[in-house]
C-alpha cells in the first residue's frame, strides 16, 4: 500500500509542475516566431493598463496574433467580445506600421 501511497504522489506532483511555466514558453516563441504578429502596444489590451503594472503580463497567441493582458483576469472580457479586441489589436498594429513608414516617406521626399 505504501508504494503504491508514494507512487500516486510522485505522479500527481509530476501534473502540478508540468504545467508550471507553459505561458512563458508561448509568449517568448510568440515574439519570435515570424508567422505571429507581434503585440504593438505598451498597455493591456483590455482593461488599457500599463503591461507590468499588475505583475507579469498574461501573454498568448489568438489566430496568429500575440496577445497581452494585464492580468488573466482580462481573458474573460476578451471571450466576450473577442472581435471588438482583436479589431483594437489590427489598428494598433496598423497605426504602429504607419508611424514606422512616416520617417522613412520624409526622408524620400525631402
Amino acid at each position: 500500500m505504501m508504494k503504491w501511497t508514494t507512487l500516486l504522489s510522485c505522479i500527481a506532483t509530476g501534473f502540478i509542475f508540468a504545467g508550471c511555466g507553459g505561458g512563458e514558453e508561448l509568449a517568448t516563441s510568440a515574439a519570435t516566431d515570424p508567422n505571429v504578429i507581434a503585440y504593438p502596444l505598451e498597455t493591456c489590451l483590455v482593461a488599457d493598463s500599463k503591461l507590468g503594472s499588475m505583475g507579469k503580463p498574461h501573454a498568448f497567441v489568438h489566430e496568429g496574433r500575440e496577445i497581452k493582458f494585464c492580468c488573466e483576469g482580462c481573458n474573460d472580457d476578451f471571450k466576450a467580445d473577442t472581435a471588438k479586441y482583436i479589431k483594437k489589436f489590427d489598428d494598433a498594429v496598423a497605426a504602429k506600421k504607419a508611424a514606422e513608414a512616416k520617417p522613412a516617406d520624409a526622408e524620400k521626399t525631402g
